[in-house]
């Protein structure tokens, strides 16, 4: 190609280039126009062809209905009218109902009962550490007792075969309660403890070792509560590692046992204080002595809050010693419920003081539990009663 056409070209082309560059450029702009405009669009989904409605399951939190409570299954120790059985049932009912004003979650169901008198005998011939104590001392053959102890024992037992008890004598009573176990892990004891109640006869009955003499229609009360998710402790003035090994068949666990403190020590620490002494890997936990009384009449409400932390929902007791915890339940929304010894042909009820019971009932509104006329047996109708040992002779140094 000459010079003078190569310079006729190179115009054109370049008018060509720029025309297609424009015609590029115009593209990418409309390009991005239209991509703007459809995100601004609503967008329009295909609709599915119609299917019949499927009804849903319901939720996991819909209300359930709740089975009429079978009262002859869950209570068979009770008499079925009983009013106070009726009253107990409605409030759980109405605690439990998530459409009650009244509703507590499940965390904050939480029931404390007495021991002795409460959900197990105090009348064979007298409260069961007091018995155990017996035994250890004057009849435990893997046991060799000091002689004092046994001296002071048997004064002990001959007031309890007569049902009564010498006041002077029970901080002698303490101090062997601990001093008699000394050293023996907790473990340990709680094997004996279950030894003691499945082998020795309860006193003043027939038919029942003391593992027996736990009240059937409480026991049934405790299982009930349990099943409407309701957390059982057990708040006693009794040294707490006896109740945890008395109430352990029961189900409920050592930490749901709130009693009298027991000094614990490690095989090695000897007289050291716990601050000044650290266990070495080949020791373990032991009793010890002292025992700490304090687990009585308002040292009960102390002692929920401080070592539960939560105002019962439901109280039970006996005693003045449990007047303040039921209080507490009461005056805070909740039910106190106090059983009345008032049975002397199956117990041995004490009247005067049933009738005490029942004037305070009325007092303060808690609801009584009559032994005698709510309970349709106390321990089952193989156990008889019969009259305590020391009875005879009571009556006979009464006559002279």
């Amino acid at each position: 190609m000459s010079e003078e056409n190569e310079m006729v070209v190179r115009p054109a082309w370049k008018a060509w280039a720029a025309l297609a560059l424009a015609f590029a450029l115009g593209l990418c702009v409309a390009f991005l126009v239209m991509r703007s405009q459809n995100a601004n669009k609503p967008q329009v989904t295909a609709t599915a062809p119609a299917v019949p409605a499927v009804e849903a399951e319901p939720a996991a939190t819909d209300p359930v209905a709740v089975e009429p409570l079978d009262i002859a299954a869950t209570f068979p120790s009770w008499d079925p009218a009983s009013p106070a059985l009726a009253e107990l049932t409605a409030f759980v009912a109405d605690v439990c109902d998530p459409a009650s004003p009244n509703y507590r979650e499940p965390a904050d169901r939480i029931a404390t009962f007495d021991m002795d008198g409460t959900i197990i005998s105090e009348k064979a011939p007298y409260y069961i550490d007091y018995m155990m104590l017996l035994y250890r001392v004057l009849d435990d053959p893997t046991y060799e007792a000091d002689p004092n102890d046994v001296a002071i024992c048997e004064e002990i037992k001959t007031y309890a075969n007569r049902g009564t008890k010498n006041s002077d004598l029970s901080p002698e009573r303490h101090r062997m309660t601990a001093s008699t176990f000394e050293g023996m892990k907790p473990e340990d004891l709680r094997v004996w403890i279950n030894s003691f109640l499945d082998t020795v006869p309860v006193v003043g009955f027939d038919g029942m070792t003391y593992g027996g003499s736990f009240y059937k229609p409480m026991i049934e009360v405790i299982n009930y509560l349990k099943a409407n998710d309701f957390d059982v402790y057990m708040v006693s003035a009794g040294e707490r590692e006896f109740v945890r090994g008395i109430v352990e068949r029961l189900g409920i666990e050592p930490s749901h046992v709130v009693a009298c403190d027991v000094t614990y020590i490690t095989t090695g620490q000897g007289d050291k204080a716990a601050k000044d002494y650290t266990m070495t890997q080949d020791e373990t936990v032991v009793l010890s002595t002292p025992l700490t009384k304090g687990v009585e009449k308002n040292g009960k409400v102390l002692a929920i809050a401080r070592e539960i932390g939560k105002v019962p929902v439901l109280a039970f007791g006996n005693t003045a010693g449990d007047y303040a915890m039921l209080n507490y339940a009461e005056a805070n929304g909740g039910m106190g419920c106090f059983v009345v010894c008032d049975d002397v042909e199956r117990e041995y009820g004490d009247m005067a003081y049933a009738q005490e019971g029942y004037d305070l009932v009325a007092k303060e509104q808690w609801t009584a539990f009559s032994m005698a006329e709510d309970w349709a047996t106390i321990y089952g109708e193989n156990v008889v009663k019969t009259e305590l040992p020391g009875a005879e002779a009571e009556e006979l140094a009464d006559a002279a």
